[in-house]
C-alpha cells in the first residue's frame, strides 16, 4: 500500500471506499482548521440489525501514526470479502477514521498546536477534535470500541485491553491470530511502564489510577468509563513496513469481531 500524506486525499479515498462498501451515512462532525485548511471530522456508519452488537473503531488520533487511517482504507476496499463480510454482517459499526488531520499532515502526534489528543478526555475544556468526539460518543453506547496506534519505539506489536473481570479476554486469541500469520509480537515484561505478558497489557494492573489524573484520560479510559465494557487499544511498530502494519490491524480487528460474536451467541 502507497502512503498518503495528505490528509485531504486520504480522507476522498476512504470515503470513496466507504461508499462502495455500503455505508448507510457519512457524518461530517466539524471542521478541523489550520494554517488556512479546514478538513473535515468523519463518522462513517454501517448498519445491520439494531439487535446486533454496536462496534466502534476510530483512528488517526496521533499523526505520526499513519498506519490506522491507512488501515482504515484497506478494511474498506476488502469491505464485501470473507472473512471479513462474514463478520460485518452481524455487527453495527462506527467509524472515525482520522481524528488529528493536522497532526497527519504535520507527522507529529500532536495537532498542529502542539496538543495531545489523546490525554484531553478527562478536561473540561478539551482540544477541539476531542470536544467533536465527545458530543457524539458521550450518549452512545458500544459493545466493544477498538483503536488503531502506532507505537515508534516498540520492536514488535501488542496491545491494551479493558475488560470486566467477569468477562474473558480477546487478547490472547488475538496475539495468537498474529503469530500465526508470522507477524512479531512485542514480549517485554514491562511495556510503556505497564506489566505485560505475552504482547498483552491490562491498563489498571500494575498501573495506579494516579497516572491517568496526571498525564490525562486516553480515549480507551474515556470510553470504558462511560459504558463501553470492552475497550481494545492495538499497537503496531511504526519500524515495520506500512502493509505489515496494514496487515497488523487487519488481522487483530478481524479477530477482535469474531470473538465478540462468539460471545455474543453464548
Amino acid at each position: 500500500m502507497e502512503q498518503i500524506v495528505d490528509p485531504e486525499t486520504l480522507l476522498k479515498e476512504i470515503t470513496s471506499a466507504a461508499e462502495k462498501a455500503g455505508a448507510i451515512k457519512i457524518r461530517v462532525k466539524g471542521q478541523v482548521g489550520w494554517e488556512g485548511k479546514s478538513v473535515p471530522i468523519l463518522k462513517i456508519l454501517f448498519r445491520s440489525k439494531p439487535e446486533n452488537p454496536r462496534v466502534l473503531l476510530s483512528a488517526g488520533i496521533h499523526g505520526d501514526e499513519p498506519a490506522g487511517p491507512h488501515s482504515v482504507l484497506s478494511l474498506l476496499r476488502a469491505w464485501k470479502e470473507t472473512p471479513l463480510s462474514a463478520f460485518l454482517q452481524d455487527i453495527n459499526l462506527d467509524l472515525f477514521p482520522m481524528i488529528n488531520p493536522s497532526g497527519l499532515e504535520k507527522n507529529t502526534r500532536e495537532n498542529a498546536t502542539g496538543i495531545d489528543l489523546n490525554r484531553e478526555f478527562a478536561k473540561g475544556h478539551p482540544a477541539h477534535e476531542v470536544r467533536l468526539l465527545m458530543n457524539d460518543l458521550r450518549h452512545r453506547r458500544y459493545d466493544l470500541s477498538v483503536e488503531f496506534h502506532e507505537d515508534i519505539d516498540a520492536r514488535g506489536f501488542y496491545l491494551y485491553e479493558h475488560f470486566p473481570d467477569t468477562k474473558d479476554p480477546f487478547a490472547p486469541s488475538i496475539i495468537a491470530r498474529l503469530e500465526e500469520n508470522g507477524l512479531t509480537i512485542l514480549k517485554d515484561p514491562v511495556i510503556e511502564g505497564m506489566p505485560a505478558q505475552n504482547g498483552i497489557i491490562h491498563p489498571g494492573k500494575g498501573r495506579k489510577r494516579s497516572h491517568f489524573r496526571r498525564h490525562g484520560w486516553p480515549m480507551a479510559i474515556y470510553m470504558f468509563r462511560h459504558g463501553t465494557p470492552r475497550t481494545i487499544t492495538l499497537e503496531t511498530p511504526t519500524t515495520a513496513p506500512l502493509d505489515q502494519r496494514v496487515r497488523m490491524h487487519r488481522l487483530a480487528f478481524e479477530t477482535a469481531l469474531e470473538k465478540l460474536l462468539q460471545a455474543k451467541k453464548r
